[in-house]
């Protein structure tokens, strides 16, 4: 319960996005995103995998294509174009009815005291 308040307000507030519907074998994912393209929320699943599926590529949507994204989990930063237009593969946990979610935070080029990455 704690891990979905730190995302509902994406969740019931944000934009959804189907990034892959419950087509075939491999996993459905759905995609939130804040109205100010600040945060985005990903959340896959899959009912029963099989062996050897291949997992299928994720294009997210509707972020801020110059902006860089932060993992919350992992501090891992991707590049906003990256996401969209090569994807992500989710890693699932093993079992039938396996998950997993992703909480993505705009990374701001300058802190708000003028330092930053792109500053001198």
């Amino acid at each position: 319960m704690a891990q979905y308040k730190k995302v509902r307000h994406i969740v019931q507030q944000g934009t959804q996005h189907r990034l892959r519907g419950p087509v075939d074998d491999g996993p459905t994912a759905v995609q939130y995103t804040t109205p100010d393209r600040r945060e985005v929320f990903v959340l896959v699943w899959q009912r029963a995998p099989r062996h050897g599926t291949p997992r299928p590529v994720l294009r997210l949507a509707g972020l801020d294509p110059a902006a860089r994204y932060r993992d919350a989990a992992t501090g891992a930063v991707h590049h906003a174009s990256v996401l969209t237009g090569y994807g992500i593969t989710s890693e699932l946990p093993v079992g039938d009815w396996s998950s997993t979610s992703l909480h993505l935070i705009r990374v701001d080029d300058v802190a708000a005291d003028g330092t930053g990455p792109w500053t001198s």
